[in-house]
């Protein structure tokens, strides 16, 4: 079977199942030989497995003890008969394992924080404006640059913005722009921080982005008016007979002519005319045209065409094909979370994970970086540093744990990771960073199984889940399904159960995938008390009555 019927079988048939193991537990429920079940652990199990069953049986305690009892013996005998050492299972489970461990590597508690953040924010949507003087991440003159917007922060709060573009914009250094409405993720994280913290009417105090230093004037705020599609009809500002040529569609619309098919023979949005004219759907903010937006969101009915309208671009005639309003937090989580992912944002995120790494393991290391600076010094794509002979390869530089990271291991990961862009070397102390990150995120991955409590539960669920997967294929499926004259058998002595079923049964062939399925179950059910045959078995009935009795006054 391929791997999208196991991961079925896995969910429907195993994980109900699943088992979680404290070896050091006491506390025994039952025992298969010499292979012991606590009570934590089948408690943990069937807690987290309750919402999944839907036969009410299984949720009898001692029903669904009989059910984890023979999962027990299905992977004792998997285990037994060898099939965890089978090439195919080792290279799925290490693949999934890869798979898995991404869910662990990251703190879960701000990704959470910043995706609550992001929604509320996607409820309001903030007019702003601001100034801007460009600096790059080098630049040595910061101070000059905050006391300047501190300066320029009164006229800012009591100026017309047109006055404040003429003294002080010049499209170079520095920029004075109305931002119009936006919501997250339109602006870099940073900037819509501060502008989200900034009260309507007032001005920030000087903050910086990757593009230099700005203050924000927060001008209105609004709810979210949600999401547009729209179609339209563009007519470019070559010459004066544009806007004849606008208005002539606009009338030829008005007196019933087609939109679509308007929008296929004149529009001069060739990126949009081939198909009648009709844009993706978008949000306020998201386009760079105020004109444009307020039109477009003024649509009320569907079909509804606007008056034309003139934007940078040129001129445009509007038609509505849908309009809603905000989604709910659970239909957007997914599509935040990709776009947190993707953002400045996830930064912030690992910072967080690397932070608990650091405290977690109780990190040493040393501050004095001036042999890699000295070293590093003039080196560039042209020049690529090579690692010394002189180096001291066996000076520690970082210890956690029993791991000790030496000068020779820096060197190492500088050859490797240090170029910015292919360009120029970073620089040391960012790369020290990264190499201490770096070194503390490999060491948990190596270690998880140990180092993540959640992580080795889901791992052992897959773990026996793949085994069990196997096992079921090899010893009870397939063994059924080649079994046709038993399959015949049990046909002709049941055919009151299959009274669809209208074929005479001659060949394999004849067999429905009814009969095969239900003589499957049969089939299984003789295997499995061979097994409970095969094996000595022992419930501790004080511990089932004391787990009757906490399930019942939880």
């Amino acid at each position: 079977m391929n791997f999208t019927m196991r991961k079925t079988f896995l969910f429907y048939f195993i994980f109900p199942l699943l088992c979680f193991t404290q070896n050091n537990e006491r506390d025994i429920l039952f025992s298969i030989d010499n292979n012991h079940v606590t009570s934590e652990e089948f408690l943990r199990v069937y807690n987290k497995n309750l919402d999944l069953i839907t036969d009410k049986s299984q949720k009898d305690i001692d029903n669904y003890l009989q059910l984890y009892i023979d999962y027990k013996l299905k992977v004792l005998e998997a285990y037994e008969k060898k099939y965890d050492k089978k090439k195919s299972y080792i290279l799925e489970l290490n693949k999934y394992s890869a798979q898995l461990a991404t869910n662990y590597l990251f703190d879960k508690t701000s990704q959470d924080s910043l995706l609550n953040e992001a929604y509320q924010r996607t409820k309001k949507e903030i007019n702003a404006s601001h100034i801007l003087i460009k600096a790059d991440q080098e630049s040595i003159d910061t101070l000059e640059i905050y006391n300047k917007l501190l300066a320029y922060r009164g006229e800012f709060k009591n100026n017309n913005l047109k006055y404040l573009i003429k003294k002080y914009h010049d499209g170079e250094n520095i920029f004075v722009e109305d931002l119009g409405y936006f919501s997250a993720f339109k602006m870099v994280y940073s900037f819509e921080s501060k502008a989200y913290q900034t009260d309507i009417g007032k001005v920030s105090m000087p903050f910086r982005t990757r593009f230099g230093f700005h203050i924000v004037k927060v001008n209105d705020i609004r709810n979210s008016l949600g999401e547009v599609t729209v179609g339209h009809i563009m007519i470019f500002k070559k010459n004066n007979d544009s806007e004849l040529t606008i208005n002539a569609l606009y009338d030829s619309i008005s007196n019933g002519s087609n939109f679509e098919l308007l929008a296929k023979k004149y529009s001069n949005d060739k990126n949009t005319s081939g198909i009648g004219g009709k844009l993706k759907s978008f949000t306020s903010g998201q386009l760079n045209s105020l004109p444009f937006e307020k039109a477009a969101f003024g649509l009320e009915k569907i079909g509804q065409v606007s008056k034309p309208i003139q934007t940078k671009f040129g001129w445009h005639i509007l038609k509505l094909y849908s309009k809603s309003k905000l989604s709910s937090f659970k239909d957007m989580e997914s599509s935040l979370l990709k776009r947190i992912k993707n953002n400045s944002r996830s930064s912030i995120i690992s910072n967080f994970f690397y932070d608990r790494l650091l405290n977690k393991y109780s990190v040493s290391y040393k501050n004095d970086l001036n042999y890699f600076k000295n070293e590093l010094n003039g080196a560039d794509n042209n020049n690529p540093w090579v690692i010394p002979n002189n180096i001291e390869k066996n000076k520690v530089l970082i210890t956690f744990n029993n791991v000790k990271l030496k000068y020779f291991d820096f060197a190492n990961f500088i050859v490797q990771y240090g170029l910015n862009n292919q360009l120029n070397y970073k620089p040391v102390e960012d790369l020290y960073k990264d190499f201490i990150n770096n070194s503390l995120m490999d060491y948990y991955k190596q270690n998880l199984l140990t180092e993540n409590e959640e992580y080795r539960y889901v791992f052992d669920e897959y773990r026996d889940g793949l085994l069990l997967f196997d096992l079921m294929e090899n010893e009870v499926w397939n063994k059924a399904k080649e079994d046709t004259l038993s399959l015949k058998k049990y046909y002709n002595n049941n055919k009151s159960l299959f009274a669809d079923d209208k074929k005479n049964i001659n060949t394999y062939n004849d067999i429905s995938a009814e009969v095969i399925s239900s003589y499957q179950l049969l089939f299984e059910k003789k295997w499995t008390g061979s097994l409970r045959e095969k094996r000595t078995i022992f419930i501790n009935q004080k511990v089932l009555k004391r787990i009757k009795k906490i399930i019942k006054n939880k």
